[in-house]
């Protein structure tokens, strides 16, 4: 396979990551509503999650990691961000 054709499948593999990655940023947006993400984003277990996506996105990528742990990665960082939620809402209640 020619250089130009591995670039098209990694390029494409990216844009399905992203996809992937776009929809889970969708829902946890929609279950914040008013409440800003941004308030949050520097927390350590959202910055060691999303730098446990980047890292498995690339790998995944170069072919050095299973698809399945992608959407274990995706499934964990969505998760920190519902606990998080949870622990805000807790707070604002009390």
């Amino acid at each position: 396979m020619g250089r130009a054709r591995r670039n098209q499948v990694r390029s494409c593999s990216l844009t399905r990551l992203g996809a992937e990655l776009s929809a889970v940023i969708n829902r946890v947006r929609r279950a914040f509503g008013p409440v800003s993400m941004a308030d949050y984003a520097g927390r350590p277990e959202i910055l060691q999650a999303e730098r446990q996506v980047a890292r498995v996105a690339w790998q995944v990528v170069r072919g050095q990691q299973q698809p399945e742990v992608w959407q274990q990665v995706l499934a964990h960082y969505e998760a920190c961000w519902m606990q998080l939620l949870g622990t805000c809402r807790a707070s604002r209640a009390a």
